[in-house]
């Protein structure tokens, strides 16, 4: 599937990656699975202001990926 990241998760993660689950996994799994691989960029990820995205819509940590599906992971911005 095709991971992409935004705002400062991209430093951590790059912009976008391919990740091979080789099984339907949820969006918490493959939090779990990233943040196992890239322990410097865990607790952004990990953090609760972070929101997944599949496809157009934004989606809970329990919902399943669809194969073949795009997830984007959104940090969160801040502004005046």
């Amino acid at each position: 599937m095709k991971v992409r990241f935004y705002g400062k998760l991209a430093g951590f993660f790059g912009s976008e990656r391919e990740i091979a689950t080789g099984t339907p996994c949820t969006v918490a799994e493959l939090r779990e699975r990233l943040a196992m691989e890239y322990p410097e960029g865990a607790e952004s990820l990990q953090h609760k202001r972070v929101r997944a995205c599949i496809g157009d819509e934004l989606a809970e940590d329990h919902a399943v990926i669809p194969e073949g599906a795009v997830l984007e992971f959104l940090a969160p911005v801040s502004g005046g």
